[in-house]
């Protein structure tokens, strides 16, 4: 436990005095400054599903904003340290938590990198700047994408390669480790770990064109969540007459202990004046919990100087599990049911959402943007938005966002 609390401290001092000719550490930074407007009154918005306030029917300023400081220190041509720092809206507001990046890394070439520490969970085409709104055009990621998986880092070891040829240049990245995060919404707040985490990256660029191929596995750890233990001991007492299925359906509902794999193909064009950008996953583990998710985003933009503009859509979906009910209805096992099926279906949220989005760069480090999202939400129950009661209907709604992007 020491050890995991200690890494990101530990991997940012063993090379401090390695020599007395390094570089200056470098210090960057970003900044923004965000707001939603939600025209549901039972739903928020939130970029992705760890976060566990919002606000309905009126201006949130926390769901965007944020602010990172980025530190470098360059040792010589082969070592580097590098920490990133974020705050933002989160269940915990622990430095572990704040710590985005704490990694040591060693070049031995130009061709080949190695990194110790906590790096970025290379899972999307957007890791390295995920949390820098300068970075893209919209106001905030894809959610149906992006705000599936909340984990943004990971601790362990990472090896990357370039290889340039006539044709392009191919870069590959292999991670090991484990990683952290939250899942929440109105009732409760779970920390899901993913342990023993394999995953390779491939890409192969070439005059405008990035393809991008992605898989990882990892196995479930941490603790059940929090009324898991009363929910198990309830259907126990049930007899099986009653609901003959409701024993193995506990059982299955946990989600701990599984394993999971998860596949991305993404691919971007962009010439500097229009662009366009694709990402595709599938999500597939040894639960009826996580099985047979699929999810994914396109959009198109144009730039004319300080302006661009952009059309996207993005989508996901899922096998709904058709929960046994019990033979006979009550208010206690209705109450069970209901618990287990949320269980079962809690990542099958079929939504889509079409966006239009535009950017203004005033400024070569500063840009102001505005969004419309026109949000479909296919079944009741819904999880990517932030719901704020106990229960919340399908319903198609508009979110409207603006943010003002700094980066130093």
């Amino acid at each position: 436990m020491l050890l995991k609390k200690s890494l990101c401290a530990m991997t940012l001092v063993p090379l401090l005095s390695y020599s007395a000719h390094a570089a200056p550490t470098q210090v960057s930074g970003f900044v923004t400054l965000g707001a939603t407007y939600t025209d549901s009154d039972q739903l928020a918005f939130r970029s992705d599903v760890s976060i566990d306030d919002g606000k309905a029917e009126g201006i949130d300023f926390g769901s965007l904003s944020r602010l990172g400081i980025q530190l470098d220190k360059q040792f010589n041509e082969h070592w580097q340290a590098t920490g990133q720092f974020v705050l933002k809206r989160h269940v915990d507001y622990s430095f572990d938590q704040l710590t985005q990046l704490a990694f040591i890394s060693y070049s031995p070439s130009p061709n080949w990198r190695v990194k110790i520490g906590r790096t970025g969970l290379d899972l999307f085409m957007m890791t390295p700047y995920r949390n820098i709104g300068y970075a893209y055009t919209e106001t905030h990621a894809p959610v149906e994408f992006y705000g599936l998986v909340p984990h943004q880092n990971i601790d362990g070891a990472e090896l990357s390669t370039t290889h340039a040829t006539a044709n392009g240049t191919i870069t590959t990245r292999w991670y090991v480790g484990r990683s952290k995060d939250f899942l929440s919404n109105f009732e409760y707040e779970w920390e899901l770990v993913l342990d023993d985490i394999m995953g390779l990256t491939l890409a192969y660029e070439y005059d405008s064109w990035l393809f991008r191929l992605n898989h990882s596995r990892a196995e479930i750890g941490g603790e059940e969540i929090d009324h898991y233990a009363e929910l198990s001991q309830a259907v126990q007492r049930i007899p099986k007459a009653i609901w003959p299925q409701a024993i193995s359906l506990v059982e299955d509902v946990t989600a701990v202990g599984s394993k999971i794999s998860y596949s991305t193909l993404g691919a971007k064009y962009d010439n500097g004046e229009y662009y366009t950008q694709s990402e595709i996953a599938y999500i597939d583990a040894s639960t009826d919990v996580l099985n047979d998710l699929t999810n994914g985003y396109i959009h198109f933009g144009k730039r004319w100087d300080q302006y661009s503009a952009q059309l996207g859509y993005s989508f996901t979906e899922g096998n709904e599990f058709e929960t046994p009910a019990p033979v006979v209805s009550n208010p206690l096992l209705n109450q069970l049911f209901v618990a287990l099926d949320r269980g079962f279906n809690y990542y099958v949220n079929d939504q889509s959402t079409v966006s239009l989005s535009g950017r203004y760069d005033f400024r070569p480090d500063m840009a102001m943007k505005l969004q419309f999202d026109y949000v479909n939400l296919k079944r009741d129950d819904n999880q990517f938005m932030l719901r704020l009661q106990s229960n919340a209907d399908k319903e198609k709604l508009w979110v409207i966002s603006a943010t003002l992007d700094w980066v130093f």
